[in-house]
Formats: C-alpha cells, sequence, structure tokens
C-alpha cells in the first residue's frame, strides 16, 4: 500500500482555502474514487487525470486507487484540482507518481543507486561516474531519497563471477532498507536472464519501484510489463552471447595467423605484443639459460633483484573495482616459472581449447607467431623440461643452507642430511665468543654449530658442515680446474648439427592441421584422421624430446673447465647451482671415522680453533661423462 499527498486551493466566495488532497493506492479490484464533496465538473476529474496519466507515457495502476479532498466540508468544484490530483512532472510526481514513490505514514522512496562498467582496465571510472551523475539527477525528479550507490567498475556480469555491490543491492532490497533502485538501464543491473528473474521476483514481491534512465520504468503490475521485463533480460544475455562469439572468432582468427591476440603487455615485448623490448629481452635469455645451467629460480629472483629488474607495470584491482595505479613488483619464484614456460619466448602461439562444458584443455602449441622469438625453441624446450621435471624441487619455502644436504651418502647407503650438533658446553661457547665473537663478551653463546647428520640412525655420521663441505669443494675446483676436465666430465655431442630439428617440428603442426581440415571436409574417414593424426604427434614429441635434449647439455657444460678460472666464478654462484655441479661431478661417501683426534692432528700455533676432520674417511667417485 502506498499513499501520497499534496495541496490545492478552492474558492469560498473570494476567500482562498487550502484542499489537501490525499491518494491512497492499495491491492484490489482497479478503480478510481474521488470524495470530499466533489461537484459533477470536478467527479469528471477521474477521467481526465486518467487521460492525461497515460498520454504523458506513464503506466495507470491496476490497483484500487482513493483520491481524498480535505476538509470534507468545503465544497469544491470545477477542474482545479486536476493537476494536484495528477500530480507533478509535473502532474504526475507528488500524487500518483509520490504513489509509487512513497511508503504509508508519508515516507518518501528510499532508492539505491547501482553503476557499473564490465570494462575499465585504466581504472579511470569515468563511465560510472557518468551513469552515478544521471541517475542521482533522475533521483531528484522522482522526488526519491538516495541512501545508498553501490559501484562495480571493471566488473562483468555475464561472467558468472561474484559481484559483492549487487549482492549488497539485493540484501539491502531483502532488509527492507531501500524499496526503489536506479540504474543506467536493466543491462548494468542483470547480463544473465536467471539473474534478472530473481531480481524480477523481489521486485514484484516487495513492491520495489525500478527506474532506468535508458530502458524506462518496470511496470510489473501487469503480464505484459512483466513479460516485457523477462523479454529484455532474455535479450541482455543474447547480446553478451554474441559479443563473446565474436571475440572467439576474431581469436581463433588470430591463432590460425599467428599474430598477437591483445591482453597485458608481455614481459619482453611492447605493449603491441610483436616488438622486442631488448631491456627485458636479456634478462629472459639469461633466465631460460640459467635454468638450464642448474640455477634455482629463487636464486634468479634473487639476482633479478639486486638488478633492478621488475615485473611488468599491472594495475591492481580492489575490492570495491576500482584499480591502483599502475605497479611493478619484483619477481617471486611462481611467476619468473610462468614467464620461462612461455611459448611465446620461442616465437610460438598456444592456445587452451575449451570443451563443450566450458572447461579448459592443456595448452598446446599450435603453430609459429609473427613476433621474433626471444630464444631458439630448442633452448626453450631444454628450459621446459627442467622446470616440469617431476624430480626438481619446487618447494618456494626457505632456501638451501647446507650444500650436502641430499647429496652426500653416509657408509649405511643413507643420505645426510642438514642439522647441528654440540660444540662441547656453554662453558667452551663462551671461550670461543670471547676468541672470536666480540671482544667486550656481549654476543650471545652459541652451543651448537652446523652439522651432517645420516637420515637412517642417529648413531651413524655426524660431521661438521663447515669442514666437510670445505673440503669437497676443494677436491671440486681441483678436478673442475685441470686441463682435461672437459674430456672428463663432458660427452661429446652425437647430433647432426645440420638437422634442422625445429623446421621439422613446424612441419609436423602444419600436416597436423592439414588432416583436421581434411577430415572436416569429409576427404578422409574418421578412423584414418585419428590413425594419421597418432602417428604425426608421436613423430612430433620425439622431434621435441630431441630439442630439448641437444640443448640442456650438463651443467657443467658453462663453466670455465680447465682454467683457473673456475676458483673465482665459483664464488659467484648460488648454492643451488653449486648443488648441481657436485651432483654431476662425483659421488660422496662419508665413511665411519675414529673418536678424537685424527692421525697426524697438530693443533695450531696461533691458538685459534682446531678441527678434528679426518679427510681420509671421506670417499669420492667422479661419474662419467653426462
Amino acid at each position: 500500500m502506498a499513499f501520497a499527498r499534496t495541496c490545492s486551493v478552492a474558492l469560498v466566495g473570494v476567500d482562498g482555502v487550502i484542499v489537501e488532497v490525499q491518494a491512497d493506492l492499495e491491492p484490489g479490484v482497479a478503480a478510481f474514487t474521488l470524495v470530499g464533496l466533489p461537484d459533477k465538473a470536478l467527479t469528471e476529474a477521474r477521467d481526465r487525470v486518467r487521460a492525461a496519466v497515460c498520454n504523458s507515457g506513464e503506466a495507470w495502476p491496476q490497483r484500487k486507487l482513493t483520491v481524498g479532498l480535505s476538509p470534507a466540508s468545503v465544497p469544491k468544484s470545477g477542474s482545479g484540482f486536476d493537476l494536484s490530483t495528477a500530480g507533478r512532472r509535473q502532474f504526475y510526481g507528488p500524487t500518483l507518481g509520490a504513489m509509487r514513490t512513497h511508503q504509508m505514514e508519508g515516507r518518501r522512496r528510499r532508492v539505491v543507486i547501482y553503476c557499473r562498467i564490465s570494462d575499465d582496465r585504466e581504472g579511470r571510472r569515468w563511465g560510472v561516474d557518468r551513469q552515478e551523475r544521471v541517475c542521482r539527477e533522475r533521483a531528484d525528479d522522482n522526488g526519491w531519497d538516495v541512501v545508498a550507490v553501490l559501484i562495480e567498475n571493471d566488473v562483468s556480469a555475464y561472467s558468472g563471477k561474484r559481484r559483492p555491490k549487487y549482492d549488497e543491492l539485493l540484501r539491502m532490497l531483502r532488509d527492507g532498507e531501500a524499496d526503489a533502485v536506479l540504474a543506467l538501464s536493466n543491462k548494468r543491473l542483470q547480463r544473465q536472464y536467471k539473474d534478472a528473474f530473481e531480481f524480477l521476483d523481489l521486485v514484484e514481491l516487495r513492491d520495489i519501484a525500478v527506474d532506468t534512465i535508458k530502458s524506462g520504468r518496470y511496470n510489473l503490475n501487469t503480464a505484459e510489463g512483466r513479460g516485457r521485463a523477462r523479454k529484455a533480460a532474455i535479450e541482455a544475455q543474447e547480446e553478451s552471447e554474441e559479443i563473446g562469439e565474436r571475440v572467439r572468432d576474431a581469436k581463433n582468427d588470430n591463432v590460425v595467423a599467428g599474430t598477437y591476440r591483445g591482453g597485458p603487455r608481455p614481459f619482453g615485448f611492447e605493449a603491441d605484443g610483436v616488438t622486442v623490448r631488448e631491456d627485458e629481452a636479456q634478462w629472459v635469455r639469461y633466465a631460460t639459460r640459467a635454468i638450464i645451467d642448474g640455477e634455482s629460480l629463487r636464486s634468479i629472483c634473487r639476482t633479478l633483484s639486486e638488478k633492478g629488474v621488475r615485473t611488468v607495470a599491472r594495475r591492481k584491482r580492489l575490492e570495491d573495482g576500482t584499480r591502483t595505479e599502475p605497479e611493478s613488483r619484483e619477481w617471486k619464484p611462481e611467476e619468473l616459472r610462468k614467464l620461462l614456460l612461455r611459448a611465446r619466448n620461442a616465437g610460438l602461439i598456444e592456445v587452451a581449447p575449451r570443451t563443450r562444458d566450458g572447461s579448459r584443455q592443456p595448452r598446446e602449441i599450435v603453430g609459429k607467431a609473427v613476433w621474433p622469438a626471444l630464444v631458439d625453441e630448442e633452448t626453450w624446450r631444454a628450459c621446459k623440461s627442467v622446470l616440469e621435471n617431476p624430480a626438481r624441487r619446487t618447494t618456494t619455502g626457505n632456501g638451501r643452507k647446507f650444500l650436502g644436504s641430499g647429496i652426500y651418502n653416509c657408509y649405511c647407503s643413507s643420505t645426510m642430511r642438514g642439522s647441528t650438533t654440540g660444540i662441547g658446553g656453554v662453558q667452551k661457547a663462551l671461550k670461543l665468543v670471547r676468541q672470536d665473537d666480540s671482544e667486550d663478551g656481549s654476543a650471545k653463546p652459541k652451543t651448537h654449530k652446523p652439522a651432517y647428520r645420516c637420515n637412517a640412525s642417529a648413531s651413524h655420521n655426524i660431521r661438521d658442515a663447515a669442514s666437510l663441505d670445505a673440503f669437497i669443494e676443494g677436491q671440486a675446483l681441483a678436478r673442475l680446474a685441470r686441463p682435461d676436465a672437459a674430456a672428463l666430465h663432458l660427452k661429446a655431442v652425437q647430433e647432426n648439427p645440420s638437422e634442422d630439428l625445429a623446421a621439422q617440428a613446424g612441419n609436423l603442426r602444419a600436416k597436423l592441421d592439414s588432416i583436421a581440415a581434411d577430415y572436416a571436409e569429409d576427404r578422409i574417414t574418421r578412423q584414418q584422421m585419428l590413425d594419421m593424426t597418432a602417428i604425426s604427434r608421436e613423430r612430433l614429441n620425439v622431434v621435441m624430446a630431441k630439442m630439448a635434449g641437444r640443448a640442456a647439455n650438463s651443467v657443467l657444460a658453462s663453466l670455465p673447465l680447465g682454467s683457473q678460472k673456475i676458483e673465482e666464478a665459483w664464488k659467484g654462484y648460488h648454492i643451488d647451482r653449486r648443488r648441481q655441479i657436485i651432483s654431476a661431478l662425483m659421488v660422496i661417501t662419508v665413511n665411519k671415522a675414529r673418536r678424537g683426534r685424527p692421525p697426524g692432528y697438530k693443533a695450531p700455533a696461533n691458538g685459534e680453533r682446531g678441527s678434528y676432520f679426518d679427510p681420509t674417511t671421506i670417499d669420492i667417485q667422479w661419474k662419467p661423462p653426462a
């Protein structure tokens, strides 16, 4: 039920008497009753007002309408009350219009303005700001009180993703916090008919007024009005589906032509996705080669951070739908991994086909792209094979601290792990602190030191980590500096260097495309298509494996073997790369050691701490070329 009032004037002789025109709209048989001592001419105002309202483009409510003229004791005559009866706008607002905008007890409609735009990657909010401005103007025209403005910038209503502000709108309507909605058009509110039908049911149940700038006012009082509202919702979803089909067709054409399909600027390229940005491309090449040489993602990220290399600046989406100013950040291992696995680095284009249910299949390479390659395909595939190796350590937790953890072997054939061991009590720790760490004795004593322990049993080997690592590194450097180090540890390349594996891979991909085209044109049967595809894809996998193997040389291949420069280079290697080199170079077994001082032990003459480390208990077997 809705109620509204306005005022007019009745003439009694030469005096004017204020008459309050009260309008009440309630459920019931459609009727228009005029009470309050009207004469015959004023009674005919029912037909005049109805005709004026309908011809003005407004919908006449199909409910019981009662208009009372107060005080009833004053005679009223003529057509002077028509304007106040019809209301403003200037004749439908304060009364009949207000019947849709004022609740009982004379309260005005409380309206929520909803503004949304699907795409605003720059975060400028021009679209939603304009929507809010025109909706506020309409609210003033309707005599509505704006209780909330809900804005969702750069948010799609068709994708199916949650819209927090739209959910807030529905909640306010259900809880009675608002009884009117204003939007630019019905397409700003919903793009899926299931959402629209839910909204329309709520509007009809709660007697909520809905007005839009472009689509007009919702009229759910008639079957025709409800039908039009539902048809508009279906048409809005159909329009979104047609736009999606056009975009997909355009992207498919780009895939066939190998051209850029749009999106954020890729690292290593300009905004057009084709022109190489050399100051970034060089780091893609560096990281690709470093992975092949045994570096970890974390150590490469550390190097990039030291050199000031950051990600492409992106706008971050906030909870309210707005975006921040473009910001770059330091590389993280998972982001770097995605960068190095991009097929675009090798000048290839890849797609992720969708099934009928909309789910994505694994990405696959479909051919050469128009943009230049940052690295050759063989090198990229070698890097890809390293990153996708299941045996590769992929934890993103703390970095390695021990050189030989998992590499050194106990005499029982179990591996050894990094741990700690005691140094002989607090008093000895205090003595070592005074000797080494602090002249004033303020440093806290350390009663434990890094050590290696057997993984199988606590009673097996426990070795001082610093002494053991220093010995192993010394042996490795001496071996790598030998003039014949390359002959001892690198296998001669046996593949035919003139074999163009990239061209073979391209020809096989083209053949797969032609097989699919022949089947589409009914030139071959389905079984023939399956057999030919299986054979061609198997050959393609063999070629790709050759490409990865040709570039994935031993981690020792990039070292300055046979030169004293290896000692200087070793100091700059990250611990992950040192581990890779030692693992490729030797097999280390730590045998039992006797208690106490080893044979031939001599205490340092300068009073420094001595070590009981016995190198004769360490067995090293050099690995053959790989």
